[in-house]
């Protein structure tokens, strides 16, 4: 009678011990990670596999401080956009999300779009959907998706921690050539303006 005991407890162990193994994987499989929303005038911060509905109302009409019609026309966004449009980049329509971004941020308003035009030519050859930045190894929903993860990123993983200038992102974001990748975004950087 003991051994059948100890015999079925060993049994429950190890099947306990595998749910929880195939629980932590598919947990990590379907996982996503959380993302900066654009829908018009707000800018949210979602995670899409936690959600409840009442989160979602309550924070949907959260407005952030940054107006869009307070950047619309702002020299700005001109600059942006005529620096990608001379380069026939499809993100040029989108240069009031790259200013909006980089204000919510705190980030150069200008680093987002050179990276760009460094790593896909502004978005005319990506390796992913919508990733004109070689940013992970997957790519964005939308144009807008996009610069707003780069952007959250860059603040977040290179700004946070007092590296804010080209030349020391370079070492992190782009090590194997980060003295050539630094001059070169930071060339781009001076021809968008001030």
């Amino acid at each position: 009678m003991k051994k059948n005991m100890t015999y079925n407890a060993k049994n429950a162990f190890v099947t306990i011990t595998i749910f929880l193994v195939i629980g932590g994987v598919l947990n990590i499989i379907y996982e996503k990670p959380l993302n900066i929303q654009n829908s018009g005038k707000n800018h949210i911060l979602t995670a899409e596999y936690i959600q409840p509905a009442y989160a979602q109302e309550a924070v949907s009409n959260t407005e952030i401080d940054i107006k869009p019609e307070s950047i619309k026309d702002s020299q700005r966004v001109k600059n942006i956009e005529t620096f990608l449009r001379k380069r026939n980049s499809p993100l040029a329509d989108y240069a009031q999300e790259f200013v909006l971004a980089a204000d919510y941020w705190n980030i150069d308003y200008r680093l987002v779009a050179a990276i760009s035009v460094v790593e896909s030519g502004g978005g005319v050859k990506t390796f992913r959907k919508y990733n004109a930045w070689g940013w992970g190894k997957s790519g964005f929903k939308s144009w807008e998706d996009g610069i707003w993860t780069v952007t959250e990123g860059i603040s977040n993983g290179y700004y946070s921690k007092g590296l804010d200038t080209p030349k020391e992102i370079s070492k992190y974001y782009c090590p194997p050539s980060s003295d050539s990748w630094a001059r070169k975004v930071s060339s781009l950087m001076k021809e968008i303006g001030d």
